[in-house]
């Protein structure tokens, strides 16, 4: 008896610990504008340099720029976009922080750069100028500038994914699917681009932006902002090269509640 009477309390806390969490999707399509949520660097601000072909560089970010829905915050660095020479028709999107070297191999296409707001008519609250510096294996060198009103994407007015999560709630974000978003139809992207805002950081930093880079197999935990929005794009060199994208990846928030944590731990005092 005491036995059916355990398995009845596990039976029960098990529904009350499904029942503690829910998930979300945001999908978004790579098919690319009016219907997707691509973005085409040519048409909506991106600003780019061309680079010897072949060549290895190590790319750095300097400078101090800010592209945000509230005055106070600033972005930590820069979307880049481009093509590495060791895979030619493969695009790579790449969010690249203050001071931390990347290094690749120059293509025959565009090397792009940009930032993002949640909506251009935040453009006035934007300053600043961000320096892409390209150091050369060959010894030369190269600048690119990154200016935060006029090379700055607005999401809302760009066709970004949005979803909107509950104020101040754990999620585990996690993304699935395949997209190409690409001049070359052998080429995919690896993941989907997020912008979004948290709680949780280490410093503070409640009205700080975060630009994020899912690929699947990722898990992000988070704790989301009071505002809740969450937006997901792609990017691509131009909407000319629209026919070459498809495809959708989906974004799976999962909700993380201490309620549950105290279910499991509920479930193995049963067993102690």
């Amino acid at each position: 008896m005491r036995r059916c009477y355990q398995f009845a309390i596990v039976v029960l806390v098990l529904a009350l610990a499904t029942s503690a969490f829910a998930v979300e999707y945001l999908d978004v399509s790579a098919k690319g504008a009016p219907a997707g949520d691509c973005l085409g660097l040519d048409q909506v601000g991106g600003v780019n340099i061309e680079l010897t072909s072949g060549m290895i560089y190590t790319v750095t970010v300097t400078g101090d720029a800010r592209a945000n829905p509230l005055p106070g915050g600033e972005f930590d660095g820069l979307f880049v976009y481009y093509y590495d020479g060791t895979d030619p028709n493969h695009p790579v999107t790449h969010f690249l922080p203050l001071n931390e070297p990347l290094v690749f191999v120059a293509s025959e296409a565009p090397f792009y750069a940009f930032l993002v707001d949640k909506t251009l008519k935040d453009v006035a609250d934007n300053s600043g100028i961000f320096t892409l510096t390209f150091e050369s294996a060959g010894g030369t060198r190269e600048t690119l500038d990154v200016n935060a009103i006029f090379n700055c994407i607005g999401l809302e007015d760009m066709g970004a994914a949005k979803i909107i999560l509950t104020p101040e709630q754990f999620y585990t974000a996690t993304v699935s699917g395949e997209a190409c978003t690409n001049g070359f139809p052998e080429g995919c992207f690896d993941g989907v681009c997020m912008f979004y805002r948290r709680i949780d950081e280490d410093p503070p930093r409640p009205i700080h932006p975060i630009l994020a880079v899912l690929e699947p197999g990722d898990a992000l935990p988070f704790q989301i902002h009071v505002t809740g929005w969450v937006y997901a794009f792609f990017v691509d060199e131009s909407f000319f090269t629209v026919g070459n994208n498809y495809g959708s990846m989906i974004i799976a928030f999962e909700e993380e509640t201490p309620v549950e944590d105290g279910t499991w731990g509920s479930i193995k005092g049963l067993y102690r």
